[in-house]
């Protein structure tokens, strides 16, 4: 686990060095924004047998450099809900940080468009933790929800899915 968190607080590790097609540019990839800003990349795995799950999150600055990241497990009922947790507790840290513009960024369409409209017929069993994930928003100036396709969120994949497999292993 300690060697993913250290790549992603590599100089060196930039959004381009993560799983990309070949046919994608580092341009079309990330780009700086303003001072003050923070972006949270967020995952979660779920098994939904045992519906026990891991969730992760890296946390950088406007420059792209690492600031902080994150696991944890928990149970839970969804998918939904576990990717929603995760993200909480990535807008949580930010706004620990003293972050006042944040960009959240899941490959859950799902979670985005629940945040972002209204909430989908099958997901009112989770509606207080998106209730709870807008509340925490708007204490941001500004924030950003943005679905990004799994493969350009490996490192955030890879702290969630390695966070599953020690779970599984100590049980």
């Amino acid at each position: 686990m300690l060697g993913v968190f250290h790549f992603a607080s590599s100089p060196m590790t930039t959004l381009s060095m993560v799983l990309a097609p070949s046919n994608v540019t580092f341009e079309n990839i990330w780009s700086p924004f303003p001072h003050g800003w923070c972006k949270v990349n967020v995952d979660a795995s779920w098994d939904k047998v045992c519906m026990k799950s891991s969730l992760g999150g890296v946390i950088r600055d406007e420059d792209d450099n690492f600031l902080r990241g994150y696991e944890g497990f928990r149970l839970a009922a969804s998918m939904l809900e576990v990717e929603a947790h995760s993200a909480l507790k990535g807008i949580s840290l930010v706004a620990d940080l003293g972050a006042t513009h944040i960009i959240i960024k899941t490959d859950s369409k799902e979670l985005v468009q629940n945040v972002n409209g209204g909430i989908g017929r099958s997901v009112w069993s989770i509606y207080p933790i998106i209730s709870t994930v807008r509340r925490c928003c708007n204490q941001f100036n500004f924030y950003n929800w943005q679905w990004i396709p799994r493969r350009l969120n490996g490192i955030v994949d890879s702290i969630a899915t390695n966070a599953w497999r020690r779970m599984r292993e100590e049980v």
